[in-house]
């Protein structure tokens, strides 16, 4: 039996895409839930557990959608396939920042041991991992936001609908990430 490689990614994109939501929550609400002990086990439980599924989705998204900054300037030169190319950029550029600031997020995470904060922790300190992890959380909103549009292009559903469902979907889950990370 062959495995579809293109179907395996869309399967591990979603996986990645639910984890990376419940990463979203757990983050978000650090507030209420750092006065429980089982807090640093959780967040870090949840991290570790979404590295592997995301190394794959970047595997699998490079091998079977070959995204490339060239070839995705050369699609943006063809009139008809404009549109797509362009959520296809806005795919590829918040995958480039979520790669570096998910490394960013990883490193000053590590803060967190005393080992980490005497030496390395001094260069990058733990007080800007909630920083990294804020625009981290934002660049994986607006990705999956575009995932849900080429789902919904790839389903032939209503372009106008979908596309106001996902404006209110991304700003509503921005404007939540926004309150429980500085008004809380």
């Amino acid at each position: 039996m062959k495995i579809d490689g293109l179907k395996l990614h869309r399967k591990i994109s979603w996986l990645v895409a639910i984890f990376s939501l419940i990463m979203i929550i757990v983050v978000s609400l650090r507030g209420f839930l750092e006065i429980f002990s089982f807090y640093p086990f959780l967040h870090l439980g949840v991290e570790w557990f979404l590295i592997s599924p995301l190394l794959l989705h970047c595997i699998l998204s490079q091998k079977y959608l070959k995204l490339w900054f060239r070839r995705i300037f050369k699609g943006l030169k063809n009139e008809r396939a404009r549109p797509i190319y362009i959520f296809r950029l806005i795919q590829l550029i918040t995958n480039r920042i979520i790669i570096i600031l998910a490394a960013l997020v990883l490193i000053s995470g590590l803060g967190y041991y005393d080992w980490y904060s005497n030496t390395i922790g001094t260069i990058i300190p733990f007080s800007v991992h909630i920083y990294y992890d804020f625009f981290l959380i934002i660049c994986i909103i607006i990705h999956i936001g575009v995932g849900i549009k080429f789902m919904f292009m790839r389903r032939k559903i209503r372009p106008k609908m979908t596309n106001i469902f996902i404006i209110i979907f991304i700003s509503i889950l921005i404007s939540i990430v926004m309150f429980l990370f500085f008004l809380l």
